[in-house]
């Protein structure tokens, strides 16, 4: 990543299943915590390299269950607690340089569903479950806020916490969604959006959707106002083969004109087949066999989208 020219890495930070996330050429320890993953031979080396802007899709153990319904104080207490932790370890181990770590949920529109996926119609209860994230976002908000405050200006690393949503879309169809639903009722530092739905829209709906999380979006001081990032956007180019660079100058366009601080390229190889049905083994060294969702083919070479950002991130450079 860091020789294709990008300074901002994305990468999952899960401790209780680090091998489902990163199964190859590695051997994990057992990670109980946040802090204790951070604290792993892998993070640590990975935390060392020059990245200006680390994404994180955080879960810890103390989460599971957070979508359920007349959960103790004692459960947000502790998810406080985890991220008020993390934030802690990395604003004190990061005090000298300038690096900013963010702090996510996976798509959250996905996890708000749970099982049924489309909603339509929402189920009994959804009302209930979109009260337990935002109990649930606070509680990530409140322990990344607490351990900034007691940092203060002794850090130049910056620690914030993110909502990521990934349906936007449902809502102009009238399904709830966590933008209309959950997001007006939590404040948190910035709003990431997983943006399939409104970039495979062209682009005059993808910035519809952008502005559809900003009228909803309760951001705080850390970044101001209606502070958006894009966590996830990319081109299947085996499913999706016409007009890639064309399509990426039009998701930028998009982009910078709505002023969004990040933007992260899913993904940097592939981890999706072609035919789920018929899943070749692994590892794949034949490209046809996937998606296409990367920057760097099994065959080592750069992909369309490759070639494209690496062209951009030098001329920054």
């Amino acid at each position: 990543m860091l020789a294709l020219g990008t300074r901002l890495g994305k990468f999952w930070f899960e401790p209780d299943r680090p091998e489902r996330s990163y199964p190859f050429h590695s051997k994990w320890k057992c990670c109980r915590t946040l802090v204790e993953l951070a604290k792993s031979d892998y993070f640590e080396q990975l935390l060392r390299l020059p990245f200006q802007t680390i994404l994180l899709e955080a879960f810890a153990p103390a989460e599971h269950g957070w979508d359920r319904v007349g959960l103790p104080l004692e459960f947000y207490a502790a998810i406080e607690r985890e991220y008020y932790e993390v934030a802690l370890h990395f604003l004190r181990s990061f005090h000298e340089r300038t690096l900013t770590v963010v702090l996510q949920n996976w798509e959250g529109d996905w996890m708000l569903r749970g099982g049924d996926k489309k909603w339509t119609p929402p189920p009994s209860g959804w009302q209930q479950r979109c009260e337990a994230m935002q109990r649930w976002l606070a509680a990530r908000q409140a322990g990344v806020a607490k351990a900034r405050a007691e940092m203060g200006a002794a850090t130049r690393c910056v620690v914030a916490h993110a909502a990521e949503v990934n349906r936007v879309d449902d809502g102009f169809k009238g399904i709830p969604t966590m933008t209309r639903n959950v997001l007006p009722a939590v404040e948190v530092d910035l709003v990431s959006y997983s943006a399939y739905d409104g970039m495979n829209g062209g682009p005059v709906h993808f910035w519809k959707c952008l502005n559809e999380i900003r009228t909803h979006a309760r951001t705080g001081p850390l970044f101001g106002p209606g502070a958006l990032a894009v966590g996830e956007f990319g081109i299947p180019e085996n499913a999706s083969p016409r007009r890639i660079a064309e399509r990426y100058d039009e998701a930028l366009g998009v982009m910078l004109a709505a002023d969004v601080r990040y933007a992260a390229h899913w993904q940097l190889y592939c981890n999706e087949f072609a035919n789920h049905e018929a899943a070749p083994g692994t590892p794949v060294a034949d490209p046809s066999l996937l998606r296409g969702f990367w920057l760097v083919k099994p065959d080592g070479s750069l992909s369309e989208g490759g070639k494209y950002f690496s062209g951009l991130w030098h001329r920054v450079i």
